[in-house]
C-alpha cells in the first residue's frame, strides 16, 4: 500500500475490533508524515517516537503527560485538586518519577468522568528501529500489549522492521504475532508525495529521471530540495540563461544527491563492457571526470539542455558531498558558459561548417591580446579538439604553440592574494571530451605554476627591497616547496635566493616584529628546500653566511638575535 493510505488505515482503526496494529515500511517513505497529518486533528491520539529512548518508565512518563496536555485548558485547571488528590503518588513535574501502566488506566478513566467522553484514546509508537540498545524489543511489545488491554486505549506501532539486527530481528519476528493484531505493510510513497515536497516546477524537470530508479526514501527529494535552495540562493538568481539553464541545475543537484544517498558514491550501474574503460580509468587515476561523465550517462541519462554545464557538474557534486565550494570558480565556469558562442559546432551541422568552427578557434588563439580569460579559452579550445578528434582532423597547432600564445593571458590571471592551487585551471573542463585538451590542461597549469612561482618570488622580492615585509607571501612559498617537482622551477628558485642573501634582512639595531617574523620564515623556507629538494647543507651554508657577516662582531644585539634564531 501507499503511504498516504495510512491516514485511512488508522481512521478505520478507531472503530474496528483491532487493537494492536504495526504499520511497516522502509525508512524515508512517508510513515511519520502521514501519520503526523492523521494525528494533527485528532485530540485522542498520543505519539511517542521510540527514537533513543533506553527504558520504559521515561516512555509511560511520556504517554502521561501528553494525555494530560491534551485535555481542554479550562477542565484541568477546574479539576487539578481532584486529579492531585487521586493521583497522590504522582508530582506534576516531568522527570523524576516512574508512572506506572496502571496509573494510565486510572488517569484515562478519570478524564473521560469528567470530559463526559468515552472515545477510543489511540497511542502512537513510532521509530522501533531507532530505539536504544538498552530497551528490550520484549519490554516494547509488552507495553503496547498492556495498553491495549485498557478500555478504549488502541495502540499502533510503526518501523522499519527491514532495519532491525540481530537479537531485535529475531525477538521481533518471534513475538510479532502475539503482540500484533494487524500488520499494514507501506511499500510505496504517495503518488503526490514528490510534487509536494519538490514543488511542480523541479519535479517535472527530474521526474522522469527519479521513476528509472527503484528508491522509496522521500528523504532523497526532501534534501534535494534543500540543495537546490542553497545553491540558487548563493550563487543567484540571475546565473541562468539559455545555455545555462535553471533546469541542469535542478539535474545536477538531484544526480548529486541521489549519487551520495541511495548509491553511496558507488558507481552500482557502471557498465562492465569495454566502452566504460574510459571512465573506470579516469576514476582508477583520481580524477573527478570519470565519476561526473557517470552521473551524466547512468544518473541522468544524457538528459541536459546544454552538455557544457557538466563543466559546472563536479563543483556541484562536491559542494554537496564535502559542503565546501568556491562563489567565485563556480560563478567564473557558469559566465564562460553564458558567454560562449557556439560556431555551428552541434551534430547536426554539416562537415564545412564544423571545419569553419576549427579553423575560427586557430584564429582566435593566433589573435589573442591577453586580456581574454584563460577559462574562455579553454571552453573554445574544447569544443574545437572535440570535433577535431570526431571527424580525424589535425587543429593545426601544437600544444607548445598554444602555450606560446595564451602566455600573456596566464601573466594576467595570476592573482598572489589566492593560494596557488585556486589560481590553477580546472584539469575536469578538458578530461572528458578530448585526450589533447586534457593534456593542454595539464600543461596550462604547469605553466601557471611557473608562472605563479615566478610573481610570487618577485613580490617577496620586492617585500625584500621596500622593507614592508609580508610574510604571507613567504608562507605561501614555504607550503610550496614540497609540490614544486620541476627542475627548472627548483633552480629559478634557488637562485633568486642566493642572488639575495635569501632575501634576509639583517635583523640589527631597531627591528619590529614583522620584521622577525619575516626572517624566522625565511629560516623555515630555508629548512624546507633543504628536507624536500635534498640540497645539501643547504641550512648550514645560510648559517654560515650569516654568522660571517661584518656586523655580527659589531652588534651585540645581532648576535644575540642570530644565535636566537638557530637554536629555537
Amino acid at each position: 500500500m501507499k503511504a498516504n493510505e495510512i491516514v485511512t488505515v488508522l481512521n478505520h482503526f478507531k472503530w474496528s475490533k483491532y487493537r494492536r496494529v504495526l504499520i511497516d515500511g522502509t525508512w524515508g517513505i512517508g510513515k511519520t508524515r502521514y501519520v503526523s497529518e492523521f494525528k494533527k486533528d485528532q485530540s485522542h491520539v498520543s505519539y511517542v517516537s521510540l527514537f533513543g529512548k533506553k527504558d520504559i518508565d521515561s516512555i509511560i512518563q511520556e504517554i502521561y503527560f501528553q494525555i494530560i496536555e491534551k485535555a481542554p485548558l479550562g477542565i484541568i485547571k477546574k479539576s487539578y485538586r481532584v486529579l492531585r488528590e487521586k493521583f497522590k503518588n504522582v508530582t506534576f513535574r516531568y522527570q523524576g518519577f516512574t508512572i506506572s501502566v496502571p496509573l494510565i488506566e486510572d488517569l484515562h478513566k478519570s478524564l473521560n468522568k469528567e470530559l463526559g467522553s468515552k472515545g477510543t484514546y489511540i497511542i502512537i509508537f513510532d521509530d522501533l528501529e531507532r530505539k536504544h540498545h538498552n530497551l528490550k524489543i520484549t519490554e516494547i511489545l509488552g507495553l503496547l500489549d498492556s495498553l491495549s488491554k485498557i478500555e478504549n486505549i488502541k495502540t499502533v506501532l510503526i518501523a522499519a522492521t527491514d532495519q532491525l539486527k540481530g537479537k531485535d530481528k529475531t525477538t521481533f519476528i518471534d513475538y510479532k504475532e502475539k503482540s500484533i493484531d494487524r500488520t499494514y505493510k507501506i511499500d510505496d510513497y504517495a503518488d503526490n508525495a514528490p510534487v509536494d515536497i519538490l514543488g511542480k516546477q523541479i519535479w517535472e524537470v527530474i521526474g522522469e529521471t527519479a521513476k528509472n530508479f527503484d528508491f522509496k526514501n522521500l528523504r532523497t527529494f526532501e534534501k534535494t530540495y534543500m540543495f537546490i535552495k542553497e545553491v540558487i540562493q548563493i550563487l543567484g538568481k540571475d546565473i541562468f540563461t539559455d545555455k545555462f539553464t535553471r533546469d541542469d541545475l535542478y539535474r545536477m543537484c538531484f544526480a548529486s544527491v541521489f549519487f551520495n544517498i541511495e548509491h553511496k558514491n558507488e558507481m552500482r550501474l557502471l557498465d562492465t563492457e569495454k566502452k566504460d574503460s574510459d571512465i573506470r580509468n579516469a576514476v582508477y587515476k583520481g580524477s573527478d571526470s570519470g565519476v561526473i561523465e557517470y552521473l551524466y550517462k547512468y544518473i541522468l541519462k544524457r538528459t541536459m539542455d546544454n552538455v557544457m554545464s557538466k563543466y559546472v557538474f563536479h563543483h556541484i557534486k562536491n559542494w554537496y558531498i564535502t559542503g565546501t565550494y568556491s562563489r567565485d570558480d563556480i560563478l567564473s565556469v557558469i559566465a564562460s558558459i553564458n558567454s560562449f558562442e557556439e560556431k555551428a559546432g552541434n551534430f547536426y551541422s554539416s562537415e564545412k561548417e564544423i571545419l569553419k568552427m576549427i579553423e575560427h578557434t586557430k584564429t582566435y588563439i593566433l589573435n589573442l591580446n591577453g586580456t581574454e580569460k584563460v577559462d574562455d579559452i579553454i571552453t573554445h579550445l574544447s569544443d574545437a579538439f572535440a570535433w577535431c578528434e570526431a571527424l580525424s582532423v589535425d587543429f593545426g597547432m601544437s600544444n607548445e604553440g598554444i602555450l606560446k600564445n595564451i602566455k600573456g593571458n596566464v601573466s594576467n590571471r595570476i592573482e598572489l592574494e589566492k593560494s596557488q592551487f585556486q589560481n590553477e585551471v580546472d584539469t575536469f573542463r578538458f578530461h572528458s571530451e578530448s585526450k589533447k585538451g586534457g593534456e593542454l590542461t595539464r600543461a596550462i597549469n604547469d605553466t601557471i605554476k611557473m608562472e605563479y612561482q615566478k610573481q610570487l618570488i618577485q613580490k617577496i622580492k620586492d617585500c625584500y627591497f621596500e622593507k614592508t615585509y609580508q610574510v604571507r607571501y613567504l608562507r605561501e612559498l614555504t607550503d610550496l616547496v614540497y609540490s614544486i617537482s620541476n627542475q627548472s622551477n627548483r633552480t629559478y628558485i634557488l637562485r633568486s635566493l642566493n642572488e639575495h642573501q635569501y632575501f634576509f634582512p639583517i635583523p640589527s639595531g631597531n627591528i619590529n616584529e614583522n620584521f622577525w617574523y619575516w626572517c624566522t620564515q625565511i629560516k623555515l623556507l630555508v629548512r624546507e628546500i633543504e628536507a624536500r629538494w635534498g640540497v645539501e647543507n643547504y641550512s648550514n651554508d645560510f648559517k654560515e653566511y650569516l654568522f660571517k657577516l661584518d656586523e655580527i662582531e659589531e652588534d651585540r644585539m645581532l648576535k644575540y638575535r642570530l644565535k636566537t634564531l638557530f637554536e629555537r
